[in-house]
């Protein structure tokens, strides 16, 4: 087994010293001359040296770990967020611990103090269903951890800590405003699980343009989905055989859900019903790539996620205020674009 190559590796071939190639392979400023740096950097390539991180966590009191806790990693919306969190941080050189809460309070409150026995630096945190609808427990468990935490996609109502979300009550107001531009007026809607929630206000933003345009949305039409495929394909039956013209799907996953239950009654899309969904995940992963949804900009969600947490972190230690993202909290939202495709059409 090969010895594995060190510091003092690099600095005797490149002949300077150890702390000279640590000051340029971590970046820092020094007066050494470009053809020098361009040999350390050179000869530590060539080398395949490895940084030793334990070391560099010491140096610098930086774990170079963000986390990032989703509440149900199979749904394609949180498995996308995911990957483009990971890429965003990896260009600023951190790595990404990825854990799942099940939508678990319980699970969240053992995962939260798992990260902070890990050392990570920050955190982004989509809260259990639970925890964002009562966060008093929450709130307490992210005051405990001492590092910056970003709450992302699913907010909580109380506005007590750093968050970025889309605009949901906007994306569910345009969805409406687009089924009633084609003609549309017995339009149904597959919510989540029918609880409080910031999800829930898109169908709020849905619901109350129907209002505003003096066609109420039908109790009778809203269903409940719980977000998932099978939650679309078992309310399709009844929105079906209730003479739905349209529907609104809360998320991507209920309306290929819908639709495909839709297809198997021998009915097509958007001859016989028309559906738009929300967070345009289906193209990313090649399903129903032609449906008509809310796109909710999962890269700018990334990127603006990292930059709040990047500038806490900046903070940390020099702030005038021990957590700035708990004592003066930051709330981004980014509005949701409609994608027209195929699956909506006038009436």
């Amino acid at each position: 087994m090969s010895r594995k190559v060190t510091i003092k590796d690099v600095a005797r071939l490149s002949h300077v010293s150890i702390t000279a190639v640590s000051l340029v392979l971590n970046n820092r400023p020094t007066r050494m001359s470009k053809e020098k740096q361009k040999l350390i950097i050179d000869t530590a390539e060539r080398l395949h040296y490895i940084p030793n991180q334990a070391a560099r966590s010491l140096a610098t009191n930086r774990s170079m770990l963000l986390a990032l806790l989703v509440p149900d990693i199979e749904n394609m919306f949180f498995a996308s967020l995911s990957k483009a969190l990971e890429d965003v941080i990896g260009n600023d050189g951190y790595s990404l611990l990825i854990a799942n809460s099940d939508d678990s309070q319980q699970t969240e409150h053992r995962l939260l103090r798992q990260f902070a026995a890990r050392g990570v630096d920050g955190l982004f945190l989509i809260p259990s269903r639970e925890s964002a609808k009562r966060s008093d427990e929450l709130q307490k468990d992210v005051a405990d951890l001492g590092f910056p935490v970003v709450l992302t996609d699913r907010l909580v109502s109380e506005h007590w800590c750093d968050a970025v979300g889309s605009d949901n009550y906007v994306g569910g107001s345009l969805a409406a405003e687009t089924l009633l531009t084609q003609g549309h007026r017995r339009i149904a809607c597959i919510s989540g699980d029918g609880r409080t929630g910031e999800t829930n206000r898109r169908i709020a933003g849905f619901s109350n343009a129907l209002d505003k345009a003096g066609f109420g949305l039908d109790p009778a039409l809203n269903c409940a989905g719980n977000y998932r495929f099978d939650g679309g394909y078992r309310a399709a039956d009844h929105i079906i055989d209730a003479h739905a013209t349209a529907v609104f799907c809360a998320n991507d996953l209920m309306a290929m859900g819908f639709i495909q239950r839709l297809e198997e009654r021998g009915l097509s899309c958007p001859e016989n019903c028309s559906v738009i969904g929300y967070d345009d995940i289906s193209r990313r992963f090649g399903f129903n790539h032609q449906l008509t949804t809310l796109d909710q900009n999962i890269q700018t969600l990334a990127e603006t996620c990292h930059k709040m947490i990047s500038s806490r972190l900046s903070q940390v230690g020099s702030a005038s205020s021990e957590h700035p993202w708990l004592t003066d909290p930051q709330q981004k939202f980014i509005k949701p674009k409609l994608i027209s495709r195929s699956t909506v059409s006038h009436l």
